[in-house]
């Protein structure tokens, strides 16, 4: 049965795509901001959520929802920036997920703060823009099924190459545990997130934006990575003289995986933009 949560989190997705009817013509603006909205090094200010819904997980393929969080902030320092990004999780698990069947928990997970920094290069050969700068993973769980237990830190890389009408690049990072509960296993955490965007006319756009990860800890080597493939589709849209708006709907399926953990996951993304120039 689909929790409460997860259904209300799809509601407020349907009634957002209600609202993809007619808009005002901001046609260039449009066309610029899908440019950066799939951009991680770009000084577009951003804040909304991504809502994940995970299929098949456990013996019993049961369903968990995790409603994350996301803000995106810059401030800019003569030729190079700032650019703050924090993810703050709310995951859901059911109680068929539960061991000890108490029923279903929900609560904050592990916030996570990204701090790139960024120089633009995009007059150089290839469009090329790169950004570097520490992630840090707190240990904000409340309750130890929501999170690792850990607090950890680790470099984060980020490139971009923007041949128009394209957006590809990747975010690659480590991640190691320096503190946090003794009993709980230790954190080292590679991440990769490649990303294609294919800009179309009026904001839409295709996209792909799988997180691979590879948990260097793990007893088995089948249980080592979690390997996405999918994509799916998005706009970017003026409402009125209101903020402009990015929707984006993706669908997962995981070739490689965790014993125990989910097959396929869809994901929903809304984000308020802000694209007035930092100072």
């Amino acid at each position: 049965m689909i929790s409460q949560i997860t259904f209300k989190s799809w509601f407020i997705a349907g009634v957002i795509i209600g609202f993809l009817g007619s808009q005002p013509a901001h046609a260039e603006d449009i066309e610029q901001l899908a440019k950066e909205v799939e951009n991680p090094v770009s000084d577009l200010v951003r804040a909304g959520f991504t809502n994940s819904t995970f299929f098949g997980a456990g013996a019993n393929n049961h369903l968990f929802n995790t409603f994350n969080l996301q803000i995106s902030t810059t401030r800019r320092f003569g030729d190079w920036a700032l650019l703050n990004r924090l993810a703050i999780p709310l995951p859901y698990l059911p109680a068929n997920a539960i061991m000890d069947k108490t029923g279903s928990l929900a609560g904050l997970g592990d916030i996570a703060y990204t701090g790139f920094l960024a120089r633009d290069e995009s007059k150089r050969r290839f469009k090329l823009i790169g950004g570097f700068g520490p992630t840090f993973i707190l240990n904000t769980a409340t309750d130890d099924r929501l999170g690792s237990g850990k607090w950890s830190v680790g470099p984060t890389l980020a490139f971009v190459s923007l041949p128009d009408p394209w957006v590809v690049g990747a975010i690659i990072g480590n991640f190691w545990s320096f503190a946090g509960d003794t009993q709980r296993q230790k954190v080292n955490l590679f991440l990769v997130e490649p990303f294609v965007n294919y800009n179309f006319p009026n904001g839409w756009y295709v996209t792909s934006t799988p997180s691979i990860t590879a948990n260097w800890e793990a007893e088995e080597k089948r249980n080592r990575w979690r390997v996405p493939i999918g994509g799916g589709v998005g706009k970017v849209m003026f409402r009125g003289e209101k903020r402009p708006i990015n929707l984006k709907l993706q669908g997962f399926y995981f070739l490689e995986k965790q014993d125990r953990s989910a097959d396929w996951t869809l994901q929903l993304q809304f984000q308020i933009l802000f694209p007035d120039k930092p100072a």
